[in-house]
């Protein structure tokens, strides 16, 4: 028969120290070094391909702001908005620059003198890189507040468009 044991000396034991004790005490024998010790890593080979984490984490102690591998159907509806936004932002820009309106952004200005499909090229892959890594870190409160404020900035632009257009049309 195996000894009582307490627990309570292990609610302020870092998270190492918990794994090795609870490692101990269970039945089956210890195989090999434990992957809980590591933090999640931003990048794995299960972000792309197969992952099966869906919840920050599960035990009382495990951090909210952990990266995932499966995300759901509301951040996909975020991540499809922002950049059909993109697209039209794009559209709408080349549209008013072909009805006589200028670029107030140097920078989109320089790229659009080089040409409409550097231009487009330039600027999906630029959101679309910045929605990926927001994406990937969706647990995280910079994250979420990196999606919330470019799906707002967007379609408040998406409304200048439309009112521009109201007055070119």
């Amino acid at each position: 028969m195996r000894p009582s044991v307490s627990y309570a000396h292990l609610v302020t034991a870092p998270a190492p120290q918990l794994v090795a004790v609870l490692l101990e005490d269970s039945a089956a024998p210890y195989r090999g070094p434990d992957r809980r010790l590591r933090p999640t890593p931003l990048l794995s080979r299960y972000t792309f391909f197969g992952g099966r984490r869906q919840l920050a984490g599960r035990r009382a102690f495990d951090d909210r702001e952990a990266f995932v591998d499966v995300h759901g159907s509301r951040l996909f509806l975020v991540v499809v908005a922002i950049v059909a936004l993109n697209f039209l932002d794009a559209f709408f820009t080349i549209f008013f620059l072909s009805h006589g309106g200028t670029e107030l952004n140097p920078l989109v200005d320089a790229v659009l003198r080089v040409g409409t499909w550097p231009f487009i090229a330039l600027k999906s892959l630029g959101i679309g890189v910045c929605v990926a890594v927001l994406t990937v870190a969706k647990n995280f409160r910079f994250a979420k507040l990196g999606l919330a404020v470019i799906l707002g900035g967007y379609s408040v632009l998406l409304g200048w468009h439309l009112w521009l257009f109201a007055q070119v049309g």
